[in-house]
């Protein structure tokens, strides 16, 4: 197991994607050909090891928590050594990532590609449209994933 995936499973990352696509407990229960009671179970511990990774992300990062949410993968908070807002999503096809807020000097970088690979994914998985995002700096990307995780 890896601190990038939340410390889940290949199949646990499975039960967390169809939740998160909007499925119900029957309804991953009849997909897994399991019992609801199972996927329950099943559910709340995904949770609590999603829930222990972004404050693991946070503690490491001395991030001050402004809002969490487990089952949608995310961490709002606040840097103080930085002086700028971030953002840690959580999700099956990129784990655990930090995201900062702000102007970044992307085009400087030797991470750029991979920043922006990482938030194409991220915009995709959760059905963010952007339009022309192959062209966009990575910044511009995370402001978008940042705009619409404040707003849910």
């Amino acid at each position: 197991m890896a601190f990038q995936f939340g410390y889940l499973t290949p199949k646990q990352r499975r039960f967390w994607r169809l939740r998160f696509n909007g499925l119900t407990q029957a309804e991953i229960s009849r997909e897994m050909d399991i019992t609801r009671q199972t996927v329950n179970k099943t559910l709340n511990v995904i949770d609590s090891k999603v829930n222990k990774a972004l404050l693991e992300a946070a503690q490491l990062n001395r991030i001050t928590i402004n809002r969490m949410d487990s089952e949608k993968g995310f961490l709002l908070g606040h840097s103080s050594a930085l002086g700028m807002a971030l953002l840690i999503t959580f999700s099956d096809a990129n784990g655990v990532q930090i995201w900062y807020k702000g102007e970044g000097h992307c085009s400087e970088c030797e991470w750029m590609q991979s920043c922006k690979q990482k938030l194409i994914t991220e915009v995709k998985v959760r059905g963010i449209q952007v339009s022309n995002a192959e062209n966009m700096e990575p910044s511009k990307l995370a402001d978008i994933l940042f705009e619409k995780i404040m707003k849910e």
